[in-house]
């Protein structure tokens, strides 16, 4: 356990370090005091809508087996585990929460929680195209991603068609490898085939095509209205960026929750790509990198909020 801290504490600590050598602390305490409350309420009230539009996703792909209210719950409970856990170990909270609270099986938590990841990445990936198209002069390195991210695209849509329509020859394919190999004698083998299987299962039941197509609409929605938070922020830190240039530069900061060594809280790796696509795109370093901890600090106190409300609620209803 207390490795699992260290190494997040020790990359957050070197990141840290090396983004704050390049630029004056105060910079960043002005940039964050220059902010209107009115920007940190309207980014609020954006951030605050993508949580509702979560919260209806997720009653689509459970079929409404949980309240609307209770479901909001979870879903603040679980942002910021995401958001505070390294390496997305907060989505855990997710499943534990709808088996302990709501009697919900795992392997349909697990289905629920992977299918609406699969509708993030493709929203995302959708608004990082349309976004290359309006922004004329592409900095190379973004030219070079899109290749990467149109391959990366494929794959994450193949593997959404494979697992809601050949999920089960997946399994049989995969149970019969692993006979022929011998690691069927293994109890943990066994166990994660089941859980495959039982996921697999979950697939089944939620792969009618009203729902995977309102779940893709949510999702573009959720997006979109986090994108927004992020321009109504740089807005008001008197950052004239046009919106599809924010989108770009915010895209590869989100990439950076994904990554199998995270800090904690992502701070750190959020600021380091948020500077360098910033930076690419003609932003100043300094400015860059200010916007990218003043965004940061203004979004945990965010998520912070709702996850105590979502707390709050779930003990009172304990």
């Amino acid at each position: 356990m207390k490795k699992k801290i260290i190494l997040p504490a020790v990359v957050t600590i070197l990141l840290l370090a090396v983004l704050l050598s390049q630029i004056d602390i105060r910079d960043i305490l002005l940039v964050i005091s220059s902010i209107s409350p009115i920007y940190v309420l309207l980014g609020f009230i954006l951030y605050s809508i993508s949580y509702l539009l979560r919260t209806l996703r997720f009653d689509i792909l459970l079929d409404g087996k949980v309240g609307i209210k209770d479901l909001f719950s979870i879903v603040c409970i679980h942002n910021m585990s995401n958001n505070l856990f390294p390496a997305r170990t907060g989505e855990f909270s997710y499943v534990y929460l709808l088996k302990k609270v709501e009697k919900i099986q795992t392997s349909e938590g697990i289905a629920t929680l992977m299918l609406a990841r699969i509708f993030d990445f493709i929203s995302i990936f959708l608004l990082f195209f349309i976004s290359t198209f309006m922004v004329k002069d592409l900095p190379l390195i973004v030219s070079n991603a899109i290749l990467g991210v149109t391959l990366l695209l494929a794959l994450v849509v193949l593997f959404l068609i494979s697992s809601l329509y050949y999920g089960d020859k997946l399994v049989k394919i995969v149970k019969d490898f692993c006979s022929k190999l011998g690691l069927m004698k293994f109890h943990l083998m066994e166990f994660l085939l089941e859980k495959m299987g039982e996921t697999v299962n979950g697939f089944n039941s939620i792969r009618s095509k009203n729902t995977i197509l309102y779940s893709l609409i949510f999702s573009i929605f959720i997006w979109s209205s986090l994108y927004s938070m992020n321009y109504v922020l740089l807005k008001g830190m008197n950052m004239n960026i046009d919106l599809w240039i924010v989108i770009l530069g915010s895209t590869f900061s989100i990439f950076t929750t994904i990554l199998p060594i995270q800090s904690i809280g992502g701070f750190g790796t959020m600021e380091g790509a948020w500077a360098i696509s910033f930076i690419s795109l003609g932003i100043p370093k300094e400015m860059a990198i200010a916007s990218g901890f003043g965004v940061h600090i203004v979004l945990f106190l965010y998520f912070l909020i709702w996850g105590f409300f979502g707390i709050l609620r779930i003990r009172r209803k304990s």
